[in-house]
């Protein structure tokens, strides 16, 4: 019999498979106009592949240029589209020079050759170009401060969108023709603008909405940063879309990956329920909240599985140490379940890296107390210090997928059995 563990690793298999791009991409592309070739740009975990499938649907017909993460790129050919490499969560070099490059590219392509836009999650780290007057280290050590901040994506991306020169809508600005965007979505509702920071997206925006989350935030000022914001919220703003020619399409978000696991588990005999497939909130709350819902089933003496997904948050004290929400999240869960039989549950981010560690999530279920106990590990001290990392790793509760090469966010399983 299959072990609960791998059970519910294949149903993370299931919601991962189901967004690959040469699963989700291919029936989008079919209905444009080739004939004098195609331009692909490309920015996120899942363009590497998204290209590929870009190339198997076109061939020499298309060319152009995707950035992804170091580590992300594809075994499956990409004719004349080049993949470019930069770091992720946290810009580098050669973020500033893939920004700089797509933008060349898609400003030097012309009128009469379409372009497609191929958008995953990651694309705001791996796209980065700075706008005149604030220099790349600042906005580097502005990213770096966000993530650690504990502000929710949609807040940082208003940031990112407000300092670039090629998100909210700034990349296909350039375009001088038709383009279509094709979006593998890893954003909480799915709103055009936030995922990768919008390339190609109306932005509604403003630099006045950018301050504020710094302030609330707490951000140590920095005078280019701040000044560039202070100017721009007293210039005139414009809809720069409105006569371009476009077509936006999402080919793959959670719902798509939640309800293919849940399809997979009723086949097998499941009863299933979705808690929310757009969960945000603090890792160690939310955790809180459905070990409560389990154990309440639990007592009622139910038999099912509790699905979730959406992207959840962990911030930091100074001391923080290693993890990603997912980890948290199933620390937590331990903490608060407090070895209650017959529950188990996964958790992992969907383009297998959860946090500040090469690892997707991880699995627990009512023996893992006892296990820390005997290893003479403090679950609520590994808490307290965001080091759920080195606690599940301990335990051999880790779940390493490697690049998934798709990115529709975190995947979260209870059993109750």
């Amino acid at each position: 019999m299959e072990s609960s563990r791998s059970f519910l690793r294949t149903l993370f298999e299931q919601a991962v498979n189901v967004c690959l791009p040469s699963v989700c991409l291919d029936a989008h592309l079919g209905a444009i106009d080739v004939s004098r070739g195609v331009c692909v740009v490309g920015a996120g975990k899942a363009s590497a592949d998204m290209a590929a499938a870009a190339y198997k649907k076109y061939g020499d017909a298309c060319y152009g240029k995707v950035v992804t993460r170091y580590g992300y790129g594809t075994e499956l050919p990409t004719g004349n589209i080049e993949i470019l490499y930069a770091a992720h969560p946290v810009p580098d070099e050669n973020s500033l020079a893939a920004g700089q490059a797509l933008l060349e590219l898609v400003a030097t392509t012309p009128a009469d050759t379409p372009i497609i836009f191929l958008i995953s999650g990651g694309g705001s780290a791996l796209m980065s170009v700075p706008v005149a007057g604030v220099s790349f280290a600042d906005k580097m050590a502005l990213h770096q401060f966000l993530l650690r901040s504990g502000a929710p994506i949609d807040q940082i991306n208003i940031v990112r969108k407000q300092l670039s020169g090629v998100k909210g809508g700034r990349l296909a600005h350039a375009a001088g023709g038709q383009y279509y965007t094709f979006v593998i979505s890893d954003v909480v509702g799915d709103d055009p603008s936030l995922i990768a920071s919008g390339p190609t997206a109306d932005d509604a925006s403003t630099p006045a909405q950018a301050l504020a989350i710094l302030e609330q935030y707490r951000w140590p000022a920095t005078s280019s940063i701040t000044d560039y914001l202070v100017k721009a919220s007293h210039r005139k703003t414009s809809n720069f879309m409105a006569e371009k020619q476009s077509h936006y399409c999402i080919v793959a978000n959670a719902h798509r990956a939640i309800d293919a696991a849940v399809f997979y588990a009723q086949k097998a005999g499941w009863h299933t329920q979705v808690l929310n497939y757009e969960q945000q909130g603090e890792a160690a709350q939310v955790a809180k909240q459905h070990a409560a819902t389990a154990l309440e089933l639990k007592n009622k003496g139910q038999k099912c599985l509790l699905f979730s997904g959406g992207e959840l948050t962990v911030t930091l004290n100074q001391d923080g140490g290693d993890g990603g929400p997912n980890q948290e999240y199933l620390l937590a869960m331990a903490v608060a379940l407090n070895g209650a039989p017959g529950i188990k549950v996964l958790a992992c981010d969907t383009d297998g890296v959860d946090g500040s560690q090469e690892v997707a999530g991880g699995f627990i279920d009512e023996s893992i107390l006892l296990k820390a106990k005997n290893k003479g590990l403090l679950p609520q001290a590994y808490l307290d210090n965001h080091d759920s990392y080195h606690f599940l790793k301990a335990l051999d509760a880790l779940i390493i997928t490697g690049p998934t090469r798709t990115n529709v966010n975190d995947f979260r399983v209870i059993m109750i059995n």
